[in-house]
């Protein structure tokens, strides 16, 4: 049994991921979901910052849990071994702790890796991540029953099409961006319609719109 997956994202009228203003809102709206955990692109986390420090004994160490902490743990899918900025964001006050997902073709240097540091991580699938039974996997090991995505719209494309997204929660800007920013479904490919089933829509101050539909069909 996989966890149910809640894709949640912010976007310009015209469905652009960046160029508008950052109120908070996108955060606020996100702790509604009770999610347990918050699955984010490779991408994104190579891009949240230019620079970072260098590590430090503290980094090969696994962060100390305490009874009653709320934080979530963070999935990453990394199956190239391309990340080695995770201290960064394992050591903020808004990371329990990272859980790498890789494949039979993650290189054995960068497992390695991570077991120095003290990574839990899932190997599932042969060439990328399989990520229907990654999630699985979150489930019966970490127990994880809601999966909150914040990606900018890589990584949820290919949940979509993979028919991994149960329900779509849109935060929309009062604002036009146009092409300097790339679109939330930019690389989605569909053979077939994905109908959805509409729940709720909020107007919200600052002219903000919230939208959320039920993917109709996901199993």
């Amino acid at each position: 049994m996989r966890p149910k997956i809640i894709m949640h994202t912010q976007i310009s009228l015209d469905g652009c991921i960046r160029g508008f203003q950052d109120t908070g809102i996108y955060y606020l709206l996100a702790n509604n979901f009770n999610s347990d955990m918050v699955l984010f692109g490779s991408e994104t986390v190579l891009m949240a910052a230019e620079q970072f420090p260098p590590e430090t004994e503290k980094s090969f160490v696994k962060p100390e849990v305490k009874e009653g902490d709320t934080r979530q743990n963070w999935v990453i899918p990394d199956s190239r071994g391309r990340l080695r900025n995770l201290h960064v964001f394992r050591d903020t006050p808004y990371c329990k702790d990272i859980i790498l997902l890789v494949s039979q073709a993650t290189p054995k240097a960068y497992l390695e890796y991570l077991k120095e540091r003290n990574y839990d991580f899932i190997l599932a699938g042969e060439d990328h991540v399989d990520y229907r039974r990654a999630f699985e996997l979150l489930n019966e090991r970490y127990g994880c029953k809601v999966l909150r995505t914040d990606s900018g719209g890589m990584l949820t494309n290919v949940l979509l099409q993979q028919g991994l997204v149960d329900e779509i929660s849109l935060v929309v800007s009062p604002c036009l961006v146009g092409q300097s920013s790339p679109n939330v479904f930019r690389s989605l490919n569909l053979e077939n319609n994905v109908d959805l089933e509409w729940l709720r829509s909020d107007a919200l101050e600052g002219g903000f719109v919230h939208l959320m539909y039920r993917v109709i069909g996901q199993a």
